[in-house]
């Protein structure tokens, strides 16, 4: 392969060798990032036709750089690649710009950290890290790249097991902005850097270590950093799908409010008429209709109007399901929690309740309990049920038991979002086969 390039290449094959080992090096810093992408129809198609046409594109470069050796020249030939994988990432996966550059910025720190990782491995195998790539004290080229390249490949897959999210997140039009301009500055300030640096480097050992400690601290502060920016979009993304059920929920209990007060009428009216024909029906047909009035009749009274909605909404489900609920509350505790809030809270809290105890097969044990009271100075929310299956319960979040994790799970989210703006604790806990949800607010009277 050497030769051939030497033949073809001449005068200029040592830099078309770098400048392939350069990209082959990007290619696998970026590849483990890429894993969560969208692939475009005939990927490996496209990718075949990027890898050989990347061929005759280094040639020009190896031009450029053999004919203008200087720095100014070497940071252009490196941006004129960076820009090649970038339009490579266009071509192979079906995914935003500003990912795809953000993909690009995580690959070039990457590279940063694997290279001089690879340049102490040298030194520290007793070889010249300017010279040399080979590890052994003897030269075997294929022997040699191959380790070269296996040892970035190994390298990049570790620090991508620690950088790598597992789903490409949505963000909005704020953070997409925030990502271009990080992804950016990052690319025009590590390249110019790096190049630098490069220039830094010399027979002072003790300066070209601090500068590769550097190097591999600031690729480092770039994935952290990149990181960071990640979960700050997806907290922006979950609060604002928080605001948007929120606003759904809010929508909800006013209708339904409207809808039990309607319902209360019409049933009072119902019984009023009913007692005019006791005489004419059986004894088992009056309790029939007044059992079956009794249903949509709503007479719970809890103290919170809120939770007198969200139960009367219940009490059908569990007449179909034969769910025992049980519910000891004084609504008056949470007051000072508004009334959106208050619903989406409890409704969150009793609709989770209520899909565990409907795939318990033991009557005996579909039951759910609440429990609103004061308990030392605080104001407590008890809900308790039986479940089947497991609970997995991460960071103090109960996981959700649902297969698309990324459009579900928001409920539970919503519910410690709701707490921790009252400035008040919630945990989940199971025994066997129990659950239990506890929220606890701070006294407000």
């Amino acid at each position: 392969m050497l030769e051939l390039i030497q033949t073809i290449c001449g005068v200029y094959s040592l830099q078309y060798q770098i400048r392939l080992a350069q990209l082959i090096e990007l290619i696998f810093c970026i590849i483990f990032y890429t894993l969560p992408f969208r692939r475009r129809n005939s990927f490996w198609i496209r990718l075949a036709c990027g890898l050989i046409f990347a061929l005759p594109f280094l040639y020009p470069l190896a031009v450029l750089r053999t004919l203008f050796p200087g720095i100014i020249f070497n940071i252009l030939v490196t941006f004129i690649l960076h820009l090649y994988i970038f339009g490579m990432l266009i071509l192979l996966y079906q995914e935003a710009l500003h990912e795809l550059l953000l993909c690009l910025c995580t690959g070039i720190a990457t590279q940063i950290i694997v290279g001089r990782v690879y340049e102490t491995l040298l030194i520290l195998f007793g070889k010249d890290a300017y010279a040399d790539i080979s590890l052994f004290h003897d030269t075997v080229v294929w022997r040699d790249w191959t380790v070269y390249f296996v040892i970035h490949l190994v390298i990049s897959f570790f620090l991508s097991i620690l950088f790598r999210r597992k789903e490409v997140y949505r963000h909005d039009t704020e953070s997409a902005r925030l990502i271009v301009i990080f992804s950016l500055a990052i690319t025009i300030i590590s390249v110019p850097v790096n190049a630098f640096s490069r220039t830094l480097e010399g027979e002072n050992h003790p300066l070209n270590f601090i500068i590769r400690i550097f190097s591999v601290l600031y690729g480092l502060f770039i994935l952290f950093l990149r990181m960071g920016i990640l979960e700050q979009s997806k907290l922006r993304q979950d609060l604002k799908i928080m605001d948007e059920l929120l606003y759904v929920e809010k929508k909800q209990f006013e209708d339904m409010r409207s809808d039990i007060e309607i319902i209360n009428i019409k049933c009072h009216d119902i019984r009023h008429q009913l007692s005019q024909f006791e005489a004419k029906l059986t004894e088992q047909e009056l309790d029939s209709l007044k059992s079956a009035i009794q249903i949509y009749d709503s007479n719970i009274k809890t103290g919170s109007e809120i939770l007198d909605v969200i139960l009367f909404k219940k009490q059908l489900l569990c007449e179909k399901n034969h769910i025992h609920l049980s519910c000891i509350a004084d609504g008056k505790c949470l007051s000072f929690i508004t009334p959106s809030h208050l619903y989406s809270l409890l409704s969150n809290a009793i609709e989770n309740a209520f899909e565990a105890v409907q795939q318990v097969e033991n009557d005996e044990k579909r039951v759910v309990s609440i429990s609103i009271r004061k308990e030392n100075g605080l104001s407590a929310i008890h809900v308790t049920n039986y479940f089947n299956g497991t609970r997995e319960i991460e960071d103090g979040l109960l996981l959700t038991s649902k297969e698309d994790k990324a459009h579900h799970g928001f409920g539970v989210k919503s519910m410690r979002y709701i707490t921790e703006l009252y400035h008040g604790s919630i945990s989940f806990s199971t025994d066997q086969d129990i659950f239990y949800l506890h929220i606890f607010f701070p006294g407000a009277d």
